[in-house]
């Protein structure tokens, strides 16, 4: 039996485009598993470091905890009367040295950027030279502490006598305050 030659032509067409096809397939498919192969390359060792966080997670809760009770000493509570809460703390600090609050302002200073957030405080004290040197002792010596950022001294009255000199302290202070903790 003698075939056709349109028949041999199209079965050989057929034949050189499964051919074809498969060439084609092959290609993709070597495409994709190269892509594949990258993708896996670089997710290896991220999902490696990653595993190790994990791995390391009550470590790193234990050192947070360490880090945050050696922090919280030198921080004063954040809250919704922070401010008053400073403001009060300093006046019953000038009180207990003999000194007279002549007066105080007080602002926030929301964190931004990584910064912790603060109270800023201005306060004119008046008193003996004495009072305001107790004062600013107990000042430095102060937990949470008050960061001073300017002092003036200015006396009072006259400088001749047997009395106590008396003198006026202006205080521009900050007060760093624990980072409020977000529930979640």
């Amino acid at each position: 039996m003698k075939m056709n030659i349109w028949r041999r032509r199209a079965i050989v067409s057929v034949l050189v485009l499964l051919l074809a096809a498969l060439a084609g397939s092959a290609l993709v498919y070597r495409a994709l598993w190269a892509r594949y192969d990258t993708a896996l390359a670089q997710l290896e060792p991220r999902s490696e470091r990653l595993e190790g966080v994990v791995n390391a997670g009550s470590e790193i809760e234990t050192l947070l905890a360490s880090a945050s009770s050696t922090v919280a000493p030198m921080l004063h509570p954040a809250g919704e009367t922070a401010q008053t809460d400073v403001q009060q703390k300093l006046r019953q600090m000038i009180l207990a040295s003999g000194g007279t609050l002549v007066s105080s302002q007080v602002a926030l200073e929301p964190g931004v950027d990584g910064k912790l957030a603060r109270v800023r405080l201005t306060a004119t004290i008046s008193g003996e030279w004495a009072k305001l040197v107790n004062f600013m002792e107990s000042l430095q010596s102060h937990r949470p502490p008050f960061w001073v950022r300017t002092a003036n001294i200015a006396r009072e009255g006259a400088s001749t006598g047997a009395g106590p000199q008396t003198a006026r302290l202006t205080l521009q202070l900050e007060a760093p305050l624990a980072p409020e903790k977000v529930k979640p």
